[in-house]
């Protein structure tokens, strides 16, 4: 029986470090995930860390496999036929590697989707792998933070129809067996998506109160814009006033933003909690003056 997990990469240092340092105490094998072409099918020299025993790499040939970043098709708005974004298939493509990588998953063994942001306090571990094994599939739910690790978004939720709360259902811990059936239907990435949009809310087990932290958009602005302008989302998806006057994301506005504290996303709603209201994970308590400058 093996415990791995599976997660998306993006020239995440910063939190890969927290993710390693709390994985390592629960997990087999950390397999991280990066493509050599952004969403938007651009060139990019992929930034893995070197790996090891425990850190297993993987390079996703984008440059093969992804699509355009846009297509033209039908509409069902005037003018009925327009041009669409469809870099998100290419997020789909990369995700479902999984099912190469662990093409090999035995019934028992413990498989973990992820991002690498998205982290489970391995002070649950036990309680986690339980639930997966009885029910066969479980989500928890999370703290999510932006750009700092006590700044907290307070209603995320709200922004996305039908989204479930705590930023559920992105996780999933399953076994081996349900896993290798996810593989013969839409793919892992399909699971995501549904729990994205709470078409899981209700249909598949959830662990009710936090079991860890999404840490989203750790790091300095330079990474932060690197990542925004490579991702699946539209410019229209952020802040009118994070964009410059050719309707571009604007690299000094952003790092206002980050420097102030604020969500690049409209009507996100962020708050400042204490490490003392909200203990943070135990590789961050351990090591405070690392990431003091992570702490506002």
């Amino acid at each position: 029986m093996r415990i791995r997990e599976f997660c998306m990469f993006y020239n995440e240092h910063t939190v890969l470090d927290i993710k390693i340092a709390e994985a390592r105490k629960w997990i087999d094998e950390l397999h991280l995930c990066e493509a050599n072409r952004t969403f938007q099918n651009k060139p990019r020299v992929p930034v893995l860390p070197a790996g090891d025993d425990f850190v297993k790499t993987h390079v996703y040939d984008g440059a093969t496999h992804f699509v355009p970043a846009f297509s033209w098709g039908p509409s069902r708005q005037w003018p009925f036929f327009r041009k669409k974004p469809t870099a998100r298939k290419n997020e789909t493509l990369q995700r479902n590697m999984v099912h190469d990588v662990f093409a090999d998953a035995a019934d028992d063994d413990i498989v973990i989707v992820s991002d690498i942001d998205e982290i489970i306090d391995p002070r649950f571990a036990d309680e986690v792998i339980d639930a997966a094994r009885k029910h066969g599939v479980v989500s928890v739910e999370l703290h999510h933070t932006f750009f700092y690790l006590n700044l907290y978004s307070t209603n995320w939720h709200e922004l996305w129809p039908n989204a479930p709360e705590n930023y559920a259902y992105r996780i999933f811990v399953m076994t081996g067996k349900y896993f290798q059936q996810l593989r013969q239907g839409e793919g892992s990435d399909h699971l995501r998506r549904r729990g994205e949009w709470g078409k899981l809310t209700g249909n598949l087990p959830l662990l009710k109160g936090i079991r860890g932290f999404h840490h989203s958009w750790l790091g300095d602005e330079d990474a932060a814009y690197d990542k925004i302008t490579s991702y699946c989302h539209n410019v229209s998806d952020h802040r009118a006033d994070l964009t410059d006057g050719n309707g571009q994301i604007s690299k000094e506005k952003l790092g206002a933003f980050i420097r102030s504290g604020q969500s690049i996303f409209p009507g996100n709603k962020v708050e400042i909690r204490s490490l003392d209201a909200v203990p943070p994970l135990q590789s961050v308590a351990d090591k405070l003056d690392r990431y003091q400058h992570l702490i506002l």
